[in-house]
């Protein structure tokens, strides 16, 4: 029984911790600068601006050590499929509200939404990122650079940045559509040097 009771508080927390340690990571961040800036001028305190690598690597920096110590304590395939799970559910809601508003989900209408996202930041400098196929059936996206798996295959972390970066893609598609299919053949979390994304229209 306390194993039981020890392994869903260990499942609860880890299904919290991304966002949680999103906000704790930037809070501290944002205070600490200011208290910096304050303890040394009279002047109003000024945000330095942080470049996206920097962003990214705080980040990681931060909730990816906990996360490495509670892999290390836990039983490596439950742990990563936990946190797999909860990655998977978290896109899925949240491209469900985000394109709740789109009339017509096809291929084409997916394609616009990426291209969306992609150009915006911090995604517009954290990844490379070309459509090398696009017809009414097909979208394949190549990835040439991803900031993520830079800097979590540099922290042994490949496995874990895997789970909550790139598992989500899939439920991503199906929740735009359900009638799309997705293959990822190359990762550059898996050791490849690029990443493919394929998705097909099954009508």
């Amino acid at each position: 029984m306390e194993h039981e009771v020890f392994s869903e508080n260990r499942r609860d927390f880890l299904t919290k911790i991304v966002p949680l340690a999103a906000l704790a990571c930037f809070g501290c961040k944002r205070s600490a600068v200011q208290k910096l800036v304050s303890d040394s001028t009279n002047k109003p305190p000024e945000i330095p601006a942080m470049s996206t690598e920097e962003n990214y690597a705080f980040f990681y920096g931060t909730f990816i050590p906990l996360l490495q110590s509670l892999q290390k304590e836990m039983e490596n395939e439950k742990f990563i499929d936990i946190i797999t799970k909860t990655s998977t559910e978290s896109i899925g809601e949240m491209i469900n509200s985000m394109t709740k508003d789109i009339p017509e989900k096809d291929l084409k209408a997916f394609a616009t939404f990426f291209k969306d996202i992609l150009g915006t930041a911090p995604y517009n400098t954290a990844f490379t990122c070309e459509i090398v196929e696009q017809t009414d059936k097909v979208l394949e996206l190549k990835y040439t650079q991803c900031l993520p798996a830079k800097l979590l295959c540099a922290m042994n972390a490949a496995d874990i940045g895997f789970a909550i970066e790139c598992s989500g893609a899939k439920s991503a598609s199906k929740a735009f559509n359900p009638k799309f299919s997705y293959s990822n053949p190359k990762n550059i979390m898996k050791g490849d040097s690029y990443c493919i994304e394929r998705f097909t229209f099954e009508t």
